[in-house]
């Protein structure tokens, strides 16, 4: 057995780049200050939310702070979030009060309270099943609204008749009691916003909203600006686009607007924001060290990763930032197929990630997967000097950017013209990443229509040759469409029916040889190409672990 680990996507325990020193002044301020606020911890998918969190909670005091983690993702789902919230609430101050028993009477009957108010708000559930394996849940706030004003001593004409309303009293009188049971402030880490659906993420917020008021309450969320976004441009598009004129106008103005409505919506909820500092590559020796240190990674697995993987690993950094979850999955990626296909070469196997790692270099990556043969022939051109090898051999390719040029090269991309094919690489790659072969499939086919349409344009033929094309067309027709999800597969099929009413158009002219008409239908399917790959690069994002 070889011994090599794997670097887990968890919170660190020992955090670097400074981050204890940012969650110590986080703790400080939620314990020398009125616990009746939120902060908000903003950050992108990976940039270490949870592990400054995690630390935060760690630097908390636990004899008289309550922390209670709650995963916004796990209940994202639930008609009434307020249930699983206060369940998961009621449920650490029990765990609280066994670890503290001169103060455990005084909790119970807090819990208790709470305990009634969940069931009170359960009542509103109604529950039916369709057909098998699907079920509806619905939610009736006047039997939830029933049940909660039951607890209440108010007489009738006072009781509330806003199901918020009720809820709230009846949280305020339970909390009242907090500092009797000897806890100076609940806690609550909201984490994983970032998995829910924008609608939903906003869901999640409004309905956290009622306790914001509460005393006694502190919420600290993990969440990324441009999930909020993405949450208000769905919620107010519609009411917003009837004032706007059309066209890129309009585009751009409802673009600046839902950013403006989205920072204005994050600054009413969270009183103490915070973004997390970027993380810079001259960090990344730091990063890694921790990463290695806690991972308990030694001996020949540590010194491949200093020697071998280390180089790639410093071309992560886009715009001088650093994602240390890409960092992680990067590492892991390579260890695995190391590790299931050790008759690869790991400096391709490099190479190759770095390609797929690298959004901004996904021209060259989806290249590849069109025809890794041919890709390796116009690289080898490359760098004994041809600078316009890759237009020549790839027609309709765009201009590489000049870092990824410099990668190509340089050594590091040596080892992809030293295999006449990267297709066993390109298979072991996707089985670590989660896309499937069906999109490998259709990159394939696709990059041969639009290496065939873009030869036909360039040759400006005064009867252009369209027999390629519509080769390449009949071969993408063939490609099988098989998603693992449904709605994505027929999303996909949905788009190809363009392509194919395009291939239609071009087989009825076919016979004229007419430049002009041909050329025109070429270019528009050139663009339907072009949009089609930015939609299988979304869902491949999204498939891929």
């Amino acid at each position: 057995m070889s011994g090599k680990k794997l670097l887990l996507d968890a919170p660190t325990e020992k955090p670097a780049l400074g981050y204890r020193r940012i969650a110590s002044a986080f703790a400080e301020v939620i314990t020398q200050s009125k616990p009746n606020f939120a902060i908000g911890i903003f950050g992108g998918w990976g940039s270490g939310k949870t592990t400054l969190m995690t630390a935060i909670k760690a630097a908390l005091p636990k004899d008289d702070f309550v922390a209670v983690n709650f995963n916004a993702w796990r209940f994202e789902r639930e008609p009434q979030l307020l249930i699983p919230l206060l369940d998961t609430i009621r449920a650490e101050l029990v765990r609280h009060a066994k670890r503290n028993t001169e103060t455990a009477s005084k909790l119970h009957q807090i819990t208790e309270r709470l305990g009634r108010v969940v069931r009170a708000l359960a009542k509103g559930l109604s529950g039916s099943v369709g057909v098998p394996g699907a079920v509806t849940v619905n939610y009736d706030a006047g039997q939830a609204l029933d049940a909660l004003s039951a607890l209440s001593a108010e007489q009738d004409s006072l009781k509330p008749e806003s199901l918020y309303v009720a809820a709230f009293q009846e949280l305020q009188e339970s909390f009242t009691h907090l500092a009797e049971a000897g806890i100076n402030g609940i806690v609550v880490f909201v984490d994983d916003l970032d998995r829910c659906l924008p609608g939903n993420a906003l869901d999640v917020l409004e309905s956290m909203k009622l306790f914001f008021d509460l005393a006694g309450f502190v919420f600290v969320v993990g969440l990324d600006e441009d999930v909020i976004d993405r949450a208000v441009l769905a919620k107010f598009a519609t009411e917003t686009s009837s004032h706007l004129a059309e066209g890129e106008q309009a585009s751009a103005a409802m673009t600046s607007l839902t950013e403006r409505l989205g920072r204005e919506y994050a600054k009413k909820i969270f009183q103490v924001p915070y973004s997390l500092p970027t993380m810079l590559p001259q960090q990344l020796t730091e990063l890694l060290e921790s990463m290695f240190r806690e991972a308990g990674i030694e001996g020949e697995q540590l010194a491949d990763l200093h020697k071998r993987v280390r180089p790639y690993v410093n071309l992560l950094a886009v715009e001088r930032r650093v994602n240390p979850r890409e960092v992680k999955r990067f590492i892991n990626s390579y260890t695995l197929q190391t590790l299931i296909r050790p008759d690869l070469n790991p400096d391709v196997i490099l190479s190759l990630q770095t390609l797929a790692f690298r959004r901004d270099w996904e021209d060259a990556y989806d290249a590849i997967n069109a025809d890794s043969e041919l890709f390796i022939g116009a690289l080898r051109s490359y760098r004994t000097g041809y600078a316009a090898a890759f237009e020549d051999t790839l027609p309709g390719l765009r201009r590489f950017p000049p870092d990824l040029n410099t990668f190509l090269a340089s050594s590091l991309a040596e080892p992809l013209v030293a295999r006449p094919s990267l297709d066993a690489y390109l298979s072991s790659l996707r089985s670590t990443r989660g896309s499937g072969t069906w999109l490998f499939d259709l990159f394939h086919a696709l990059g041969r229509v639009e290496r065939a349409v873009a030869g036909v344009l360039a040759s400006k033929a005064e009867e252009p040759d369209i027999s390629a094309v519509t080769e390449a067309l009949d071969r993408y027709r063939n490609a099988e469409v098989k998603g693992p999800n449904p709605a994505i597969t027929e999303k996909v099929r949905e788009i190809s029916k363009r392509l194919a009413g395009l291939a239609s158009e071009l087989s009825t002219m076919a016979p004229t040889l007419d430049a002009v008409p041909i050329t025109g239908t070429l270019q528009v399917l050139a663009a339907e190409i072009e949009r089609f790959k930015a939609e299988l690069r979304f869902i491949r994002d999204a498939e891929t672990f």
